[in-house]
């Protein structure tokens, strides 16, 4: 597959009793389990990885951001645009990580773009 979802974010009120749910429903570990604002968790050896940021109130829009992995962020951008969706977060830097973008498809559907760095 040459564009897989490869990172998965999950809104929550309380990032730790979210974490404490996907551990316990899902075996999900956690870098932080307690964490307040945001924490990483990884799904095992064969699934993606994420994390769980701490929002004021879960709407539909943003809830849950999947990732998915490009080679360019601004191409990819300008195709979305093109194709009716919006872009919420232009290309941005993770320190040590890569970049990251935010948006909304054709049909409202919120979602990322990632770039490794490298």
């Amino acid at each position: 597959m040459p564009n897989p979802i490869v990172y998965l974010e999950i809104g929550a009120t309380n990032v730790a009793r979210s974490a404490t749910f996907y551990a316990y429903v899902f075996g999900w570990s956690f870098t932080d389990p307690q964490a307040q604002g945001y924490t990483t968790f990884t799904t095992g050896t064969q699934g993606i990885g994420g994390g769980i940021y701490r929002t004021d109130a879960i709407h539909g829009v943003g809830a849950v951001i999947a990732y998915i992995q490009v080679a360019d962020i601004e191409a990819t951008c300008a195709q979305i645009k093109h194709q009716g969706g919006q872009v919420l977060v232009a290309r941005k830097e993770i320190p040590g990580g890569g970049w990251f973008a935010h948006f909304l498809d054709s049909e409202g559907n919120k979602l990322g773009l990632f770039t490794p760095k490298g």
